[in-house]
């Protein structure tokens, strides 16, 4: 099984996670490390490091979750992710990521393979839904005409 970790600005984690377990129930090989304003970077650090090697000790590889390309949890994640095999790092990650990813876990072959699916998964998800327009024109009946 692969492990994921989710992190992200403030709430960001536990509020998605959260979500996540709403729909699907609790996940097991999951943690989140939220980036906290109260909460050093060293903290923080330590924090990616600690869940990185638990979830590494018990899966056959690791993805971290990062909410934003480019911020503080997705370089920290980066930079401990150095010091492990198998811990990768996605940035952007949404709900339907979540939820396919955690079904696709514990079926894929490669953790390569896995991130490719589980971006393709948040990718569709990702649409831009609009209920049918209705005619700006009414026609009626002249009989029942005001």
């Amino acid at each position: 099984m692969i492990g994921c970790i989710l992190t992200g600005h403030g709430s960001f984690a536990t509020g998605l996670g959260g979500a996540l377990e709403m729909i699907a129930g609790q996940q097991e090989n999951f943690e989140t490390v939220c980036f906290l304003e109260e909460k050093s970077l060293e903290t923080f650090s330590e924090d990616m490091r600690d869940a990185m090697l638990t979830l590494r000790q018990k899966c056959s590889g690791v993805i971290v979750f990062s909410d934003l390309l480019g911020g503080t949890p997705f370089r920290t994640a980066m930079i401990e992710a150095q010091a492990f095999e198998d811990v990768e790092v996605i940035a952007g990650v949404n709900l339907p990521i979540l939820l396919e990813s955690m079904v696709l876990r514990y079926g894929s072959e490669s953790l390569i393979d896995f991130i490719a699916s589980a971006l393709e998964a948040g990718k569709t998800g990702l649409v831009h839904a609009q209920l049918p327009q209705e005619s700006e024109t009414q026609t009626f009946d002249e009989e029942e005409g005001i």
